[in-house]
């Protein structure tokens, strides 16, 4: 059996820890994880390893979850120990090449941009293999994404894009929601009534672009009927200039991305 090593278990360590073995992808007794908060682990009643090392070397496949800042000393720590191993790296800007430039030549490594819907089985995530990836290698991450949501490949200089949509998009979503519960709440609803709603609301014209196979300007048509209220509301969305909001916003994440890569 592949055992599979996190080391770090911050948020998104302990999101994909919980949905792999979740949907069954991983077994808990084919986890191993290592963070320097030694009751990490335990709350996820899966194993722990004592230190960095010995974490990659009971490990066939390695996530690194730790932050960019933390990531050069976080190598230097496991290199001796990374000799035939399988690489995940999660960390924003920090290119597969920095990473095999720091680990044993026959480390492989890939690089991947998840988000914190994986927590709940809705993962949206790009991804990205280094030199010394195998198609095997690509394939078992795949999977392992694909069976919590879902995963594209992408050539490495396109996940500074991922990182700006889909990795730090559910924020986006979050204050989207969050606007129009607060509007629903002005026009006379309680606020939970109206987070519920809008939260449903978004999370079903998701769904309808899905499963539909329909464009969201085709799926907008059908709601927006002339001189009907929807359109009223549209105007008001095209006046303020939404879409150009929407993508400077993208545009500010994923120039902070390249910002970081090293």
């Amino acid at each position: 059996m592949t055992t599979v090593g996190f080391l770090g278990v911050g948020r998104m360590g302990s999101a994909l820890i919980s949905a792999f073995c979740d949907k069954k992808l991983v077994a808990k007794k084919d986890v191993l994880a290592y963070d320097p908060r030694p009751e990490a682990a335990k709350e996820l009643n899966i194993q722990a390893a004592e230190n960095e090392a010995e974490l990659v070397r009971k490990s066939d496949v390695v996530f690194l979850c730790v932050k960019p800042q933390t990531m050069e000393a976080a190598l230097s720590a496991i290199k001796k120990e990374s000799g035939g191993k399988l690489f995940v790296s999660i960390a924003a800007g920090i290119t597969t090449g920095y990473i095999e430039g720091r680990l044993d030549k026959a480390a492989r490594v890939i690089r991947v941009m998840p988000n914190t819907p994986a927590m709940v089985g809705l993962l949206a995530a790009g991804y990205a293999k280094g030199k010394r990836a195998t198609t095997e290698d690509t394939d078992y991450v795949k999977k392992l994404l694909t069976g919590i949501g879902v995963a594209t490949e992408v050539p490495e200089d396109q996940l500074d894009a991922i990182t700006g949509l889909s990795g730090s998009g559910p924020a986006y979503a979050y204050q989207f929601i969050e606007a129009i519960a607060k509007a629903g709440e002005k026009q006379g609803l309680s606020y939970s009534e109206s987070l519920k709603l809008a939260a449903q609301t978004t999370k079903g014209a998701a769904e309808m672009i899905l499963s539909t196979g329909k464009t969201p300007k085709e799926l907008t048509d059908m709601v927006a009927s002339p001189g009907g209220t929807t359109i009223e509301g549209l105007k008001v969305l095209t006046q303020s200039d939404f879409s150009k909001i929407v993508g400077d916003t993208v545009a500010a994440a994923t120039k902070r991305s390249k910002e970081l890569r090293r």
